[in-house]
């Protein structure tokens, strides 16, 4: 019993001794090739050895990663394609609904005789900087005169209004966002035609909706878009939507707040575009107005003229018969 437990003690202690050589070995190991990268060799050549074993070790999880990766990717595009289709469904439908309203739009000027305008200046710009003033909401993109910018062109997103042009420089321009506290847009509400100006805030996701009397008929979730009044914005295009409508009876305009349908602190790009762009048949109109007009005053001119020298020579054949008569009636009482 004596020999067994001095043998395993001596087990032990080889054991421990050994463990001690081997770290003590590995830390020198270590030191060398820190300082003096004398290893760096060698472990490239056993790395480079090994390297078809690791690529073997690990190929199990290689190969599940690449299949796992196909069946995903397979059906993210499955999934992918079903969504576009069906908005490709629903685009399809509204550009059926927008051809009816454009022939719809089309009798209807030419009832009212009325020529066709199209907005066809369009220009696509990117944010550059923000106005490091934090009461004022304005952001300079990197369009300017240049690209035939002018001041109070107006700006959107796909979401909807962003502003207007208030300076335009020969490369950038300064935009004034409707949130503005200087910012008044003319809006009207989509559900009930209920006219009013939306003035900024300040703030990022706020704007007022102002002249509202209190019986109007304006509720929360209501879109406003663009009343076309004053000529700067075009009708129809989305501004907001009603987050509360507060009435008080002793204020004879309702309290009417609203969120702006783009996130201003976020858009990275925007498109302006003019609204006074007409195209040959709007010039020909005009032109053709123009030239009927003048015509009628050089007409009028003319008539008038031609009175005028009627007059005078009336006024003149008078006034000899009056000197003739006035010398007879001389001469005869002369002769008496």
């Amino acid at each position: 019993m004596d020999i067994d437990l001095k043998v395993t003690d001596q087990d032990n202690y080889l054991v421990h001794l050994r463990f001690a050589i081997i770290v003590f070995l590995a830390l020198s190991v270590m030191a060398l090739d820190v300082r003096s990268k004398v290893l760096a060799d060698f472990r490239y050549y056993v790395e480079s050895a090994l390297y078809p074993v690791l690529v073997f070790a690990d190929s199990p999880h290689s190969v599940s990663k690449i299949v796992s990766s196909q069946f995903k990717s397979h059906s993210d595009l499955i999934k992918e394609n079903e969504k576009l289709s069906t908005e490709n469904f629903l685009q399809r439908a509204d550009i059926l609904r927008l051809k009816d309203l454009e022939y719809e739009n089309e009798a209807l000027r030419k009832l009212l005789n009325s020529p066709a305008r199209h907005n066809t200046k369009r220009l696509f710009a990117e944010v550059i900087d923000v106005d490091p003033d934090p009461y004022l909401s304005r952001v300079i993109v990197n369009q300017g005169t240049s690209a035939e910018v002018y001041e109070g062109m107006p700006v959107i997103t796909d979401m909807g209004l962003v502003g207007q042009v208030i300076e335009a420089n020969y490369s950038y321009s300064r935009v004034l966002l409707l949130t503005d506290p200087n910012c008044q847009i003319p809006i009207i509400d989509s559900r009930s035609s209920v006219r009013g100006i939306c003035s900024g805030s300040g703030s990022h996701n706020q704007i007022f909706f102002n002249n509202v009397p209190r019986s109007a008929d304006v509720r929360e979730g209501d879109l406003l878009l663009t009343s076309g009044i004053g000529g700067v914005y075009p009708r129809g295009y989305p501004v907001a939507i009603v987050t509360s409508v507060g009435v008080s009876d002793s204020q004879p305009f309702a309290a009417i707040t609203a969120s702006p349908l783009v996130e201003i602190d976020k858009m990275r790009y925007v498109l302006m575009f003019s609204t006074n762009t007409q195209d040959s048949r709007d010039i020909d109109y005009a032109q053709k107005a123009k030239n009927i007009t003048d015509n009628k005053i050089i007409l009028n001119q003319q008539r008038v003229r031609d009175l005028i020298d009627k007059l005078s020579v009336k006024g003149a054949n008078n006034k000899n018969e009056a000197e003739k008569i006035e010398e007879t009636s001389n001469e005869v009482k002369h002769d008496q």
